[in-house]
């Protein structure tokens, strides 16, 4: 044998024997090396974030241990915070020979104190991107969902006492708090199964679902199987679909179910207070791409009652801005006595009135635009059907675009807003009243049987303020313009009006065609005055002065014919109507001077707003200067 070949043959020998000794001297020598500034510095070139960790130790073998504490993240620049995250400790059991082909199986990971913030910069980049994320709005979703290869195949995850917060674009922060979170699988074709115990904005919530498999996680190519559900107090939210982005919960396609005894634990993680104590369902398709979460075709119920809601969607804010919420809602029947209202005394009572507040945020999050549609309303004293609204709330404004319904006899359309003070809010609208059957208006108002028959407009605005709806319903201040233009009136009231001597011998039958008539309407806390109040029939014009009590339900009103208008018979003396609203006193009268200057002058429209003074113009009875 030659001497190199003899070199050779005990390299070869000697390999295996250097192969076990630097075997041994990594098992021996690596697991009390700390790694942690060696790492920390190849993941801060890699994701362009500093990144701090106080120790990362590796015991190799079969598995392969990895011990870490004291691990940063530091935040985006421009960020509200320092770092976006950080990890007391965690521990993690790797499988070896993958290793050399590049794939990281982690067997088993344990992690306590994990903390993250989401949230984007005042332009727009947010700081969940790595690499780079342009100023200014997100580009639009590529066609390709992202790549998942390199993630670590995950089969068994427990994490204890995390806490994650997103600060939306307006920066409010939505705050979640972790307990305790298992995600675990038997292998990697099986599904995943996630449990998780915590809090969202304070209220308790449990999730569970079993997923698509760790190796459907890996694929990108294919929306991974996402089935979730929560429970909360008295509340259970369940979504089964798919996640093409499961990583960031985006690019979500499936049916969302909801089902709660009260809406409060969903209220109050939105930030509106507990709310009433009321069952709703609602179930629909549901879909989330990038800002924009939608809801469509959606059906339920709520406080027992039918409800369909074509499309609820949520557009996060851009830069510093709220988040805006858009809904279109169809009930059957909406009862807000018995949503909002006390409890009846019994079973068989009635609820007692609902109260709206109208103290709201000067820069309300979200922003709200809603339509909404109802057969049947009911509202305090309010009953009506066929109603359509449209609103929204507005930076420094509730605008109220829509409000149609059909109450008392007649169509009423109205539109207003609300701004606020302090302690409340500010109300400022107008209503059209058309066709409006007199019998059914003067029995809503509680009134003893009226001689005029017919169909009435009018025209009505509105001022009012306070911190309740109902307590400023009450001290508003209202004028109004009733009117009409045809119809018929009891030739008794003529003839009683007018004390036509005729009357001393017999009453007057039937009724005489009624040309028009004009009452402009003054009202402050409920206490007003019509004046005029003017009513032109074939036998003759009527004029008055009224006022009255709403409170109280009492009035007081001098009418008088018009000389000019009757007949020959008139004695052209007044008559007094007053007391109760359904038992007045009817007594001759006579006129103040006041009130024939007034009567002669002509109609004072100065005060009133332009539609209504346009309104009253229009009208026959209307009279622009003192009587000839």
């Amino acid at each position: 044998m030659t001497r190199r070949s003899k070199i050779i043959l005990g390299t070869l020998l000697a390999l295996p024997v250097l192969a076990i000794v630097a075997l041994l001297a990594i098992v021996l020598i690596l697991p009390r090396v700390d790694l942690a500034d060696r790492v920390a510095a190849r993941l801060s070139a890699s994701l362009g974030r500093a990144v701090t960790i106080e120790s990362l130790r590796v015991t190799p073998g079969f598995p392969t241990m990895v011990a870490v504490s004291g691990l940063g993240l530091a935040n985006i620049d421009g960020g509200s915070a320092p770092q976006m995250a950080s990890l007391a400790t965690a521990t993690a059991t790797l499988d070896l020979l993958p290793l050399l082909q590049g794939l990281v199986v982690l067997r088993q990971v344990e992690a306590d104190g994990f903390s993250l913030l989401l949230e984007r910069t005042a332009d727009k980049r947010r700081n969940w991107r790595f690499g780079g994320d342009p100023a200014g709005p997100a580009a639009p979703f590529a066609p390709q969902p992202p790549d998942r290869s390199g993630l670590p195949l995950l089969l068994d995850l427990r994490l204890t006492r995390a806490d994650i917060v997103f600060r939306t674009s307006s920066g409010t922060p939505l705050r979640t708090e972790l307990t305790t979170v298992t995600l675990a699988a038997p292998s990697a074709d099986e599904s995943l199964t996630l449990n998780a115990e915590g809090a969202y904005q304070s209220v308790p919530v449990t999730l569970a679902g079993t997923l698509g498999t760790p190796n459907q996680l890996r694929d990108g190519r294919t929306p991974f199987p996402y089935p979730l559900r929560a429970t909360a107090p008295e509340t259970v939210l369940t979504f089964v679909g798919t996640a093409a982005d499961p990583l960031n919960a985006d690019r979500l396609e499936g049916t969302l179910t909801l089902q709660a005894q009260s809406p409060g634990a969903i209220l109050t993680m939105a930030g509106a207070g507990p709310g009433p104590a009321i069952p709703v369902s609602l179930a629909g398709t549901f879909s989330r791409q990038g800002d924009v979460w939608r809801l469509t075709g959606a059906s339920g119920a709520l406080a027992g009652e039918d409800f369909a809601a074509p499309r609820i969607e949520m557009t996060e804010g851009g830069s510093g801005q709220p988040d805006t919420v858009v809904a279109q809602i169809d009930f059957t029947k909406l009862d807000l006595n018995a949503m909002l209202g006390t409890p009846p005394a019994d079973a068989g009572g009635r609820h007692g009135e609902a109260d709206m507040p109208l103290t709201f945020a000067g820069a309300p999050d979200p922003l709200l635009q809603v339509q909404a549609t109802a057969r049947e309303f009911h509202y305090a004293d309010l009953d009506g059907a066929d109603v359509r609204f449209t609103a929204s709330a507005q930076p420094g404004r509730v605008a109220v675009e829509t409000l149609a319904m059909t109450a008392y006899g007649s169509r009423i359309e109205a539109s207003g807003e609300v701004v606020p003070i302090p302690n409340g809010g500010r109300i400022t609208a107008e209503a059209v009243m058309r066709d409006g059957d007199v019998d059914t208006l003067r029995r809503a108002f509680g009134l003893r049987s009226l001689p005029v028959r017919g169909r009435m407009e009018g025209r009505v605005a509105v001022r009012a303020e306070g911190a309740a709806l109902n307590a400023a319903t009450r001290r508003a201040e209202v004028s109004a313009v009733v009117a009409m233009r045809s119809g018929s009136i009891a030739k008794e009231v003529i003839e009683m009006a007018s004390t036509d001597v005729r009357a001393l011998f017999r009453t007057a039958r039937g009724y005489t065609p009624l040309t028009c008539l004009l009452a402009m309407v003054d009202v402050r806390a409920g206490r007003g005055e019509a004046a005029p109040l003017r009513i032109r029939a074939g036998t003759g014009t009527i004029s008055g002065l009224a006022s009255f009590d709403l409170n109280r339900k009492r009035l007081d009103l001098v009418i008088g014919s018009q000389s000019e208008t009757t007949s020959s018979f008139a004695l052209d003396i007044p008559v007094r109507v007053s007391g109760s609203f359904a038992n007045p006193d009817i007594l001759p009268a006579r006129w103040s001077s006041e009130g024939r200057a007034r009567l002669a002058a002509g109609d004072r429209i100065a005060p009133l707003p332009a539609p209504l003074r346009d309104f009253a113009r229009q009208n026959p009875c209307y009279r622009a200067g003192g009587r000839r």
